[in-house]
């Protein structure tokens, strides 16, 4: 009994590093991708926007960067060589967010009845919600961040005090929930 309970206290300690690790990728992820937006709306001269959150949140790139982890994690798993697991993961990649980008946005449209990006005057839309040129820029953005970038910070994520990530997490929720009310 007592080895089944040590057991089970380490299978429940590593699920939460797990999702400690997960949700720390998503806020952290969530609060760069709106300063990415912020510095490429500054560089357009366009006014500073950065999807529909109050805060400094922009939650897509938070689930599009897990989702590309999550990718990556699998063809790693798969053991190719790294030529064919890198070419692999840019396609489907590419793929997975453009989907994402389309749901999003027409979600956003349906809900909130905003469109907060339109890509109609992009050379090769598809959509007012995707374009090749951007699917290819997250294609790239997709290998920079999941073989560079998140490497790197993940000796940071790792080392995030869980009372900072249930704060981060609060006023990540308390924007939400007011977003919410606030574009109903």
């Amino acid at each position: 009994f007592i080895i089944v309970y040590i057991k089970l206290k380490k299978t429940i300690k590593l699920i939460m590093v797990k999702f400690m690790y997960k949700l720390n990728i998503f806020l952290l992820y969530s609060f760069l991708g709106y300063i990415f937006e912020i510095i490429v709306d500054l560089i357009m001269k366009i006014k500073p926007s950065s999807g529909i959150m109050s805060g400094p949140f922009t939650p897509i790139y938070g689930l599009g960067v897990l989702i590309m982890l999550q990718i990556k994690d699998l063809y790693q798993r798969l053991d190719l060589n790294k030529f064919l697991e890198i070419a692999l993961y840019f396609i489907t990649v590419i793929i997975v967010l453009t989907i994402l980008e389309q749901i999003g946005g027409m979600l956003l449209d349906k809900v909130f009845n905003k469109t907060l990006w339109d890509y109609s005057d992009y050379k090769f839309h598809i959509t007012k919600y995707i374009a090749v040129e951007v699917s290819l820029f997250w294609g790239v953005a997709s290998i920079i961040i999941g073989y560079l970038v998140n490497p790197l910070l993940d000796k940071i994520i790792y080392k995030i005090p869980p009372f900072l990530t249930i704060f981060v997490l609060i006023i990540f929720i308390t924007d939400a929930i007011n977003t919410f009310f606030k574009n109903i």
